[in-house]
Order: structure tokens, then sequence, then C-alpha cells
């Protein structure tokens, strides 16, 4: 093996293995699911319990981006979908400034640490989930909630492959990524015990509620 291909898998085996062992953290739970409105939008205020899962700052604390992907969706009472919406919220520390910081698609909150981190994380509101104007507002539906955990954002794992792979344009690019995915995968689960890509999937329901009740806030 090239000197280059040593060094960066020592890398790899360095944010990639665990830190002091800890108590263990509570389990990742959905504690209350509760509609509301906020101008045309309807909005989803989210109460958790153990975010961020311990795996989850490890790979926070070694330089990783960890990641929370939340689904959103509507149904009637027959279990008809309606309307919903999926975001994802990338956790990541700066090594460098030692801040912790939660990125959406459009937006990104700093915290000086992890008990402010955890505060945000355990009471997320406002959550988009669809337009209000969309729906009728006189039938009866209910929120559900699925919140899939990464301990390594998927993204990230293709990062560090391609990290590991290089970046050569020969015929061997294809083969080398691949051999590198594949690699890198076998790593993750020998240190993290990783039975699959999601660390673990929570959901909940919220309460029947119609759209023109809902509170604006």
């Amino acid at each position: 093996m090239r000197l280059r291909g040593i060094i960066i898998w020592i890398w790899l085996l360095v944010l990639v293995l665990p830190g002091p062992v800890m108590c263990a953290a509570p389990a990742v739970q959905l504690v209350k699911v509760k509609p509301s409105r906020v101008g045309d939008l309807v909005v989803c205020n989210l109460k958790t319990r153990g975010l961020p899962a311990e795996k989850q700052l490890q790979s926070m604390r070694s330089g990783l981006v960890s990641s929370v992907e939340l689904d959103l969706a509507l149904f009637d009472e027959n279990d008809h979908f309606l309307a919903g919406n999926s975001l994802t919220l990338r956790l990541a520390f700066d090594l460098w400034e030692e801040i912790f910081s939660v990125q959406d698609d459009g937006n990104r909150q700093e915290f000086k640490s992890l008990t402010d981190l955890e505060d945000y994380l355990a009471d997320l509101i406002h959550l988009p989930v669809a337009s209000a104007n969309s729906l009728e507002s006189g039938i009866p539906m209910r929120l559900k909630i699925d919140l899939t955990v990464h301990s390594i954002a998927p993204d990230e794992r293709e990062r560090v492959g391609d990290v590991i792979a290089g970046d050569q344009r020969s015929q061997r690019e294809g083969l080398d990524r691949q051999e590198a995915s594949v690699s890198l995968g076998r790593l993750i689960r020998f240190f993290y015990k990783d039975d699959g890509p999601a660390d673990s999937e929570k959901s909940m329901q919220s309460r029947w509620f119609k759209v023109g009740e809902l509170i604006h806030e």
C-alpha cells in the first residue's frame, strides 16, 4: 500500500474510533408532536429526548458530520396521505472554534455548549409541514413524524469514501471508489457496531385535528 493510502487510513481510524467510555446516554425518544400554524403554513412543534445520540456525539467530536432526518406527513381518517415535508438536520462540531452547529436547508444555528445543543434539539419548533391553503380546513387529520438518526450523515460517508479513493482519472476510478465505500462501511460497522445505515428510527403521531382549528403562533 502506498504511503498516502496508509496515512489516510490512519487518519480515518482516528476519526471513527470512539472516545473515552462514558455513562450510557438515554435512548432517543419522541416525546410530543403538536401541530400549529404560522402564517399560511401548518407547522410541527416536536419535543424529543436523547439527541444528539451518544454515537452522533462521538462522530461530531471526531470531526465528522452526523444527521437527523425528519419525515412529516399528514393523513386523513382513511389513512390517505394528504401532504408533507422532509427535513435533514446536520449536526457538527468545529474542532478549532469548539462550537456545535445544526444546519438545515436554509439556516445554521451555533451553540457554545453541548447543553445548549441538547436544549435546542429537545424542543424543535415551527418545522414546516405543508401549506394550509392546500388543505381542506374542516376534515380531521393527524400528523405523523418519522425520525431517523445517523451517527455519520450518509453524504459524509460518501465524502470520506472519496477521500480514501482519491480523485483518480483512470479506468480504475469507479472500482477504487466502490472498494473504498465498502471498506469504509466495514470500518464504521466495526467501531460503531451499526446494523445498517440508520442507527435508530422512531415514529409518533399527533392527536386528530382540523386545519381550521389550529392555533396561530
